[in-house]
């Protein structure tokens, strides 16, 4: 098969393990980052600023492990823009560890001018906080290097899409447009980019109705336009594996009460509209998702596929066997175990879990640090993923 024969054959591959179709064999999505660049021989900090490097990187993993996808292909974790535009900021980044510090872009008093105008407020309140006293100091010739720069960055996405499909024939997960695929509820755009862990927290006991207003107009102004353009879109998108992909973090700084509060009433509004039409959604469930299990057992299957990290996955088919899976090998086993035994685990998770449908094999977290993984593991584990049949 040609390149744009394996993407057709591995979107088909994927969308039937989805849907609970008894496949050949199960699909292995590689949740790896970072963790390349040390198994090709560089640090981080030789990886991060340079395009050419991380490009190296993307191209050993994918010449040494067989894999029908890979979260990263190396243009998640670039600082290239940042460097040219002086440093700051609030991730960070050595020879062994990226990182990102906990921070509050709005107070719970702000969250509506934030909403009123998002580019105003980011360039009055939001660059001047992230970058502190040194925004000030920035002038036109670093404005204008670091424009210069962001669109090499633009150009080497392109190049990196170009050369994992259609050298490699890796297919894409889901469609990138929030109005078509990558979709962000309300809660987590306040966690990951507006108040933080710590004054989310805060805020839900403190100040709940100013929450209730904030994910109430998010869910109008941002979620609504997308619920109508499912509900009168054509369905299912055959070219990617999933029609939609959904991030949940925030869901684990919040009791039952909080979580059917401000996250699961606009929530299940965006996932009935995509079950009507038949399509399918891999939602990616940082921590654990499993005690929320029942406010997701009445769906279809062929609907939901979680991508879970820290949660049983026999006991998460036991709890949800509506709800496809994927994920399952443990970084810990990888890490601290022999190749026989990692291939005894990753057995038992395709005949377990995959023998009927519903199974994609992936690691359960993202691989990141050099320790994640011993190679020889990763190596046994991907070729018997890759050679094993049902």
């Amino acid at each position: 098969m040609n390149a744009k024969q394996m993407q057709q054959s591995r979107v088909q591959l994927f969308r039937d393990a989805a849907n609970f179709k008894k496949t050949e064999r199960i699909p292995h999505f590689a949740n790896v980052v970072t963790w390349k660049v040390f198994d090709a021989g560089y640090t981080l900090d030789q990886a991060m600023t340079n395009f050419d490097v991380m490009k190296k990187t993307v191209v050993h993993f994918l010449d040494t492990y067989p894999v029908d996808g890979l979260m990263d292909v190396g243009i998640r974790n670039q600082f290239n823009v940042t460097e040219a535009f002086g440093g700051g900021g609030y991730y960070y980044y050595n020879e062994e560890v990226v990182g990102i510090h906990d921070h509050a872009h709005c107070t719970v008093d702000t969250l509506d001018d934030y909403l009123d105008d998002p580019t105003k407020y980011a360039w009055e309140v939001i660059l001047p906080k992230k970058y502190g006293a040194s925004w000030e100091q920035k002038t036109k010739e670093i404005w204008k290097k670091t424009f210069r720069e962001y669109i090499r960055y633009i150009m080497y996405i392109l190049q990196m899409s170009s050369l994992t499909g259609g050298t490699y024939g890796l297919p894409s997960l889901s469609p990138n447009n929030p109005m078509m695929g990558a979709v962000v509820p309300g809660p987590e755009e306040l966690l990951s980019n507006l108040l933080g862990i710590q004054q989310l927290s805060i805020a839900m006991r403190r100040s709940p109705e100013k929450l209730d207003h904030f994910v109430e107009r998010w869910h109008q102004e941002r979620m609504v336009p997308i619920i109508e353009k499912i509900k009168n879109g054509p369905g299912p998108n055959y070219k990617y594996c999933f029609d939609s992909s959904i991030l949940m973090l925030a869901h684990n700084v919040m009791n039952r009460k909080q979580f059917e509060r401000f996250y699961w009433p606009h929530l299940k509004l965006l996932l009935d509209a995509y079950a009507e039409k038949g399509m399918n959604i891999r939602i990616f469930t940082e921590g654990s998702i499993l005690r929320f299990a029942d406010y997701f057992k009445d769906y279809p299957k062929g609907v939901l596929t979680f991508h879970l990290e820290q949660d049983d996955p026999f006991a998460f088919r036991e709890n949800l066997p509506n709800v496809a899976i994927m994920g399952g090998m443990t970084t810990d086993l990888l890490s601290n175990g022999t190749p026989e035994e990692c291939v005894a685990y990753a057995k038992r998770l395709c005949d377990e879990l995959g023998k009927d449908g519903g199974f994609i094999f992936s690691e359960n977290k993202m691989l990141s640090y050099r320790n994640d993984a011993k190679p020889e593991n990763m190596l046994a584990v991907c070729k018997f993923v890759n050679d094993y049949r049902l």
